[in-house]
């Protein structure tokens, strides 16, 4: 009986040398830490991509908008009251210069007719010696002085005299209402003066009329 139990035994010894291997024994197998299951598990990779904002962010941009909104119109509004303003005082800068140009053009005539005031004195005071003193030279004295000054009055306005009388005609002055023969004078030269002429600045508004040699 002994041999029969060192035979088997040699067997299993010779089937362990064979193999290299030796079989484990049932129920010494290793038992894994389930720990280190998971520490081997491989850990998932960090994601680039930004984590969506949350509610409490969303509300804060919200009121940040909002604020910036408020803002703009709050400025859009002074903007558009400043341009109503100016655009009123425009309007009445227009109306007061459209006003001051009538004026002027309604009441350019009023400084001559200061200046004329006087000469209207004078004729009345002319009239006047006349009736009180009947002298003739003496009215005749009168009548020239008042003449003299309201052609002053006139002159300081603009208004002057056109040399006709002994000078060569000149059609842009002159207005020939008859020829005459005359010995004193070459052809073409203002023998008489029948009614002055006047010019403004250098506008002629009244030619002369006048007679002139043939």
């Amino acid at each position: 009986m002994m041999d029969t139990e060192n035979q088997e035994l040699r067997q299993m010894r010779g089937q362990t040398s064979s193999s290299g291997e030796m079989n484990p024994v049932p129920g010494n197998e290793e038992q894994q830490d389930p720990h280190s299951l998971h520490m081997e598990e491989a850990e998932p990779e960090h994601s680039d991509v930004d984590e969506a904002p949350s509610t409490q962010e969303w509300v804060q941009q919200a009121a940040e908008y909002k604020r910036l909104a408020d803002q703009w119109q709050k400025q859009a509004e002074e903007n558009r009251q400043q341009y109503l303003r100016a655009l009123a005082d425009l309007e009445n800068f227009r109306r007061r210069a459209r006003k001051e140009k009538e004026d002027a053009v309604k009441y350019a005539v009023v400084p001559l007719l200061e200046a004329l005031l006087p000469v209207l004195d004078n004729f009345e005071r002319a009239l006047e010696a006349a009736d009180q003193n009947h002298d003739a030279q003496a009215l005749q004295e009168g009548i020239e002085m008042v003449y003299r000054q309201f052609l002053n009055v006139l002159s300081q306005a603009g208004l002057t005299l056109i040399e006709a009388e002994g000078k060569p005609f000149d059609p842009h002055q002159h207005h020939a209402v008859m020829q005459v023969d005359s010995e004193e004078h070459e052809p073409g030269m203002v023998v008489e003066e029948l009614q002055a002429g006047y010019r403004y600045l250098d506008r002629v508004i009244r030619p002369s009329m006048v007679k002139i040699s043939s």
